[in-house]
């Protein structure tokens, strides 16, 4: 029978017992969206790399004189051999344009009190106004971002800043995904009545593909044991299994036995949860196993929450932690005590609401398609009452540490 524990111990239990990768890869810019860095990246030049002007104005040095002689007009990219102005002068400068060495004060032109071709004057403005004095926000050998920080856009941009091209990555994880069932078929073929298709493999493709992460579907496990056992046993080249159903107890339930003829050696098989008790987690020597429920909703919200931050740190990620964002929940709903609970739910303008009064089946993919961010919560809760709630969003970022539970 199923050992069942705590959603909790077994989230835990799960990252506790995984070793981040040390294989290594470098790439391009262009290539590194969504990777993981293996090392510190350290800023090659000061930013900004010369102290320049922040508006269309005039620079100076900050003085009492309050009309001023133009001598030069600077346009950004302009190339000059540095001088000095006195107290009594200035120059025309452009937004981005490199600052003589004792301009430490621009003006907007907008707000000179006169303007001609020669002369400015000008009110009272602080001194330093205007100015981005070089390696005020970055200095030239300060760690830039951390090794395992994921690459985004925005840090894209800011090694593009630094002209740094390549980088090295940790190589993410080689991921078989596989169903068990005769009675199933692949989307593109003909079901008959007493036929279901394939949707939990193309549910979790699809999920990981949206968290970075690459997979490939193997197939459908026939209910026989001694090819359930041949079949595992030519996935040991894979870094991660991940099945869906087989992994109860029924008579043509043989995914957990053949992963055990295979060398499995299980962290926990079966959780106090719902919807998506039969499940299990272990390791096939090196391979990390998620063998999750056969019902659709069970198996994409145990792969949501138990596999992809394990993948993110096995991947080198140093956050894998779901963040989440606190709403009011809209609606009371009553809770099973004795077990945890992942409810769907809508997040609108900070409330949130759960799908049909937490009334639907752990089958109905409506619920699924309907939602865009779940609650946890622990066992011993009655009921989640009109109030706030941690809710993590489908898209939620991570953190390095956090617990999201209710």
């Amino acid at each position: 029978m199923l050992n069942d524990i705590s959603l909790k111990e077994a989230f835990e239990l799960v990252l506790k017992n995984i070793t981040p990768t040390t294989l290594t890869k470098t790439i391009s810019l262009n290539q590194a969206l969504g990777e993981f860095l293996a090392e510190d990246i350290i800023a090659k030049r000061d930013a900004p790399a010369f102290s320049n002007s922040a508006m269309d104005g005039f620079g100076f040095k900050h003085s009492n004189s309050k009309k001023l002689k133009i001598i030069k007009t600077i346009y950004a990219g302009d190339k000059f051999e540095d001088f000095e102005l006195n107290e009594d002068e200035c120059v025309r400068i452009m937004t981005g344009a490199k600052v003589p060495k004792n301009v430490n004060t621009i003006i907007p032109i907008e707000k000179c009190l006169k303007v001609t071709d020669k002369y400015i004057e000008i009110p009272e403005i602080k001194k330093g106004a205007n100015v981005r004095v070089k390696g005020e926000e970055i200095k030239k050998g300060e760690i830039l971002i951390q090794k395992g920080e994921e690459i985004t856009p925005e840090t894209i941009a800011l090694l593009a800043s630094q002209g740094i091209y390549f980088v090295k990555v940790f190589i993410k994880p080689k991921i078989a995904i596989l169903s068990s069932g005769n009675e199933l078929k692949e989307p593109w073929e003909k079901a008959n009545d007493d036929e279901i298709y394939n949707v939990n493999s193309h549910a979790i493709k699809a999920l990981l593909q949206n968290k970075g992460f690459n997979a490939e579907i193997i197939g459908i496990i026939p209910d026989n044991f001694e090819k359930t056992v041949e079949f595992i046993n030519s996935l040991k080249n894979y870094n991660v299994i991940i099945t869906s159903g087989g992994i109860s107890f029924g008579d043509a339930d043989f995914i957990f036995k053949a992963f055990k003829q295979n060398g499995l050696k299980e962290l926990f098989h079966g959780i106090k949860l719902k919807p998506g008790r039969p499940t299990m987690v272990g390791f096939m020597k090196k391979t990390l196993v998620f063998a999750m429920p056969g019902n659709p909703i069970s198996s994409y919200l145990n792969t949501f929450f138990l596999a992809i931050p394990a993948l993110r740190k096995l991947s080198g990620a140093n956050k894998y932690y779901y963040n989440f964002v606190y709403a009011k929940n809209k609606n009371e709903f009553k809770l099973n005590p004795k077990k945890a609970h992942t409810a769907l739910g809508v997040l609108k303008y900070g409330e949130w609401e759960v799908i049909n009064n937490y009334k639907y089946g752990s089958s109905m993919l409506s619920a699924l398609a309907k939602a865009n961010s779940l609650i946890v919560v622990d066992e011993g809760k009655e009921k989640i009452k009109e109030d706030l709630v941690k809710i993590i969003p489908f898209n939620t970022d991570f953190v390095k540490k956090g617990m999201f539970f209710n």
